[in-house]
């Protein structure tokens, strides 16, 4: 699998205004797999904290009868950690407190979806 398949979907999620980051991540093990942050932003142990809240959330629902999880939002003082995804990768996204968080939900989810197609090919 080619990072650069990601570059426009990142490119697109940190295009979006208030978002400081846009990270492909292994969902298993937190690590970055592509990406791109602004500057003071830690996108490593960001990256690992949003994996694994996201494998948190999936293993709750696991065998409960729920849809798996696609989507998980964390808000902080400082802003929100978007991350979504459907297998192994998932894309995730640093966000202002100012972003328009419905927005940057709405380019998160649609490049989530790309990003199974890409990682699929």
């Amino acid at each position: 699998m080619r990072t650069d398949a990601f570059k426009s979907i990142i490119e697109r999620v940190i295009g979006t205004p208030g978002v400081r980051g846009a990270l492909v991540v292994a969902v298993r093990d937190g690590l970055v797999v592509d990406g791109r942050v602004h500057v003071g932003v830690p996108g490593e142990a960001v990256a690992a904290l949003a994996a694994s809240l996201f494998r948190r959330a999936r293993s709750a629902t696991d065998g409960n009868g729920t849809a798996d999880v696609r989507f998980v939002e964390l808000e902080a003082e400082k802003g929100r950690i978007v991350i979504a995804g459907k297998e192994e990768l998932a894309l995730m996204a640093v966000m202002e407190s100012r972003a328009n968080a419905g927005q940057v939900r709405l380019a998160v989810r649609r490049a989530a979806d790309d990003l199974a197609a890409a990682a699929g090919s």
